[in-house]
């Protein structure tokens, strides 16, 4: 099959006008009119504004030099002052006159009027001996020149208390002969006639320099005049004698643009020779590929020949024939392919949850490097919907499979925000695995209840249902990943004791019996609620915890359980306290304590580490605790509350009442000062004093409900296995069962 060579021809036509085109406009354009129009026009420009600025200023100058001169010539209150008898009112007069020359003349900066009978200096504000003055160092250097009314070069004028200011100095002897009355000295702040000078023209596109007869500039400190450019505007004034320059900025480009003009239109036509003989060269080179492959569609492909001979004759429509069957070919290919890929892992991820893939390891490499279970250590929990037939009522399935990708979303997202690597897969309609890969094996299971508290915490104030997390145990390497998914689905499987929206680690459900795993959870509850109230007997109640451990020969991983389960709780605990006790936690006491837990060779050792830590973080609480504002009235409050927690009508009301203080305020200090609201803190106080009794006494339950002031010993027992986590019957028998093992 043969083709026309239409794309060739087509290139060429198209390129050359345009280049031709583009360059000529260019060249003889900007070089020829811009050149000739605009170089003359801001010379001009330029000359003209330099001699406008020059005549302002000077005119300026010189007013201020006549009034001065006029005020010392005339007599009355300034003969006075340098000629009469000094006193307050005079000086006033002098004074006021010297402030009147500045009002008329905004480029004043100060006025100094030395009188020689006394050698005292007055200024705007007060008169002093000259010895005091400070600017008398360039007071004294004027005194003994002997010519006057010359403004000088830029200085540094010294002041008392103030930032250095630059000015120009003008002074004049009293009277002119002899100065034997005085001297004048009027200072014009450079600043100000920068302003003066920058409001006469574009500071925009023009830039205005000032230099005094040596070349020094006024504007730019020490810096001396550079060279002048031909787009520049130099005028020297007559009165003066200083130099004012007015040019365009980036005056040198343009001045080197505007004068190259034959440089250019050389390099333009020669741009021009070089750009076609490219364009010939280069299309003729890159047609070559496109006339191969024409060839290769040709020889192999039999579809395209059968075409219509017209369409195959225009090589364009002839490739893109063939290429739109190559790409939605291709494009089959890979999705069937992603669909592939995306079954195998998740065909290898239920092989590992159920611990039979190592059989057939070699088979899935691929999926073993993509989850990376090299590292070694790892934790499973388990994310389940609760009440999902409501959900699944209440949603349409393009709505559920939307809440669900957002909440796998959400856990992968908040695994990066705190540097962790999960593998987040739904294993069934209402179940959410994240698999949790660490290099390191410490702490790996506070990081997993940490991570699914903030999961759980975002979906409870995000989204309209909540989530129960199960969390595994940690393992060493992928063959126990099975083990820790069975752990993590026991312990979500006990959300029908423990109830919904809840994190259930397996070391609460696992290892020992209910009653002793409780004991031991209720002692760190306990601990915590303490350290965070700072109530002393925190310190007790740890020992406690320590002893109970040692009596019962805990194994360090059933200990390291323990306290991560206490350093998870405080952490959470602490998260609604003050920001200097987070900081605190996060910054000091939580890295002391998970250090200690990696050392620890006995649990003497690790007790009086926690002691020690935990003791500086309470005192650090204490102290924020009393520093803050209303402690004394909460100190108060706190007292009668433990003191009358048994009364039944005891309320934020009657508080409120006894206290003068709203019911709203009061419960917004209870959540500041101690980090509960009323109701939690009474109840706290009340099941405590439950536990008393039922822990060493054999007072009844109908009795002990009776006492707290329950209606009715059902709501007693509800209230008291919602927050201890046992009934009040099984928690005595539990208690007894720990005596007895002592």
């Amino acid at each position: 099959m043969k083709v026309n060579n239409n794309y060739i021809k087509r290139m060429l036509l198209s390129y050359l006008p345009i280049l031709l085109v583009t360059i000529s406009m260019l060249i003889f354009v900007f070089f020829s009119v811009i050149n000739q129009l605009h170089v003359r026009n801001a010379i001009q420009a330029n000359d003209l504004t330099a001699d406008y600025v020059a005549n302002m200023v000077d005119s300026s100058l010189k007013g201020i030099s006549f009034d001065a001169q006029k005020m010392i010539e005339d007599g009355g209150d300034m003969q006075r002052f340098l000629d009469g008898p000094s006193d307050r009112a005079t000086d006033f007069d002098a004074s006021n006159l010297l402030s009147s020359l500045m009002v008329r003349y905004g480029l004043i900066d100060s006025v100094y009027l030395y009188r020689a009978k006394d050698g005292k200096v007055l200024d705007q504000s007060t008169i002093r001996p000259l010895a005091q003055f400070p600017d008398q160092a360039y007071f004294r250097s004027v005194l003994e020149q002997p010519y006057t009314g010359v403004w000088s070069s830029p200085r540094v004028k010294e002041s008392e208390g103030r930032n250095e200011v630059r000015v120009s100095s003008l002074g004049f002897k009293i009277p002119r002969d002899s100065g034997s009355l005085g001297y004048v000295i009027v200072n014009v702040k450079i600043s100000s006639l920068e302003s003066f000078i920058g409001q006469m023209i574009d500071p925009a596109i023009t830039e205005a320099e000032l230099f005094d007869a040596g070349g020094q500039s006024f504007f730019e400190g020490e810096r001396q005049a550079p060279s002048h450019n031909r787009l520049s505007a130099d005028i020297v004034s007559d009165y003066t004698g200083w130099t004012y320059r007015i040019g365009i900025k980036g005056g040198q480009l343009f001045d080197f643009l505007f004068h190259g003009s034959t440089v250019w239109i050389l390099l333009g036509l020669s741009a021009i020779v070089f750009a076609i003989g490219s364009t010939l060269y280069v299309t003729r080179r890159n047609y070559k590929p496109i006339e191969s492959i024409m060839h290769r569609i040709e020889r192999f492909s039999s579809s395209v020949k059968a075409g219509d001979p017209k369409e195959r004759e225009n090589e364009f429509s002839f490739i893109d024939q063939a290429i739109e069957r190559l790409i939605t070919n291709n494009m089959v290919f890979q999705e069937q392919q992603q669909e592939h890929l995306v079954i195998r892992r998740q065909q290898f991820l239920q092989l590992l949850l159920k611990g039979e893939y190592e059989g057939e390891r070699e088979e899935w490499e691929q999926e073993w490097e993509f989850y990376g279970l090299a590292a070694g250590k790892f934790i499973v929990s388990l994310v389940e919907l609760d009440h999902y037939g409501q959900f699944a009522m209440k949603y349409s399935p393009n709505d559920q499979s939307l809440f669900k990708f957002i909440v796998s979303s959400v856990a992968v997202e908040i695994a990066e925000q705190n540097g962790l690597r999960i593998v987040a897969e739904w294993i069934a309609k209402n179940q959410l695995v994240v698999l949790l890969i660490s290099n390191e094996s410490g702490a790996l299971e506070h990081k997993m209840l940490q991570l699914s508290e903030q999961i759980r915490t975002w979906v409870e104030s995000h989204l309209d249902f909540t989530v129960t997390i199960g969390v595994g145990s940690p393992v060493e390497d992928e063959s126990g990943i099975g083990g820790s998914f069975d752990d993590a689905m026991a312990a979500v499987s006990r959300k029908v004791s423990f109830g919904v929206n809840q994190i259930i680690d397996s070391v609460e459900v696992k290892g020992k019996s209910d009653s002793e795993w409780f004991a031991y959870l209720e002692m760190i509850r306990t601990i915590v609620r303490q350290l965070r109230m700072s109530e002393e007997e925190w310190h007790n109640e740890l020992k406690r915890l320590f002893g109970e451990m040692a009596v019962h020969r805990l194994r360090k991983d059933d200990v390291d359980r323990l306290l991560d389960y206490l350093v998870f709780h405080l952490e959470y605990e602490l998260e609604g306290a003050l920001p200097e006790v987070v900081k605190l936690w996060l910054q000091e006491t939580k890295p002391a304590i998970l250090a200690d837990m990696a050392q620890f060779d006995t649990l003497k050792q690790l007790e009086d580490g926690f002691v020690a830590t935990l003791t500086g973080l309470s005192q650090h609480i204490e102290e924020l605790s009393q520093s803050r504002r209303h402690n004394v009235l909460m100190r108060e409050i706190r007292d009668y509350v433990a003191e009358h927690f048994m009364d039944p009508n005891l309320s934020l009301t009657l508080l409120s009442d006894r206290f003068q203080i709203s019911s709203k305020y009061l419960s917004q200090l209870f959540k500041e000062s101690i980090g509960q609201n009323f109701s939690d803190f009474l109840i706290g106080l009340r099941i405590d004093y439950a536990k008393r009794l039922l822990r060493d006494s054999d007072v009844t339950v109908q009795d002990i409900s009776d006492m707290l002031g329950y209606a009715n010993p059902t709501s007693f027992i509800r209230v008291f296995k919602k927050v201890v986590g046992l009934s009040p019957g099984q928690y005595r028998d539990s208690q007894m069962k720990g005596t007895e093992l002592n």
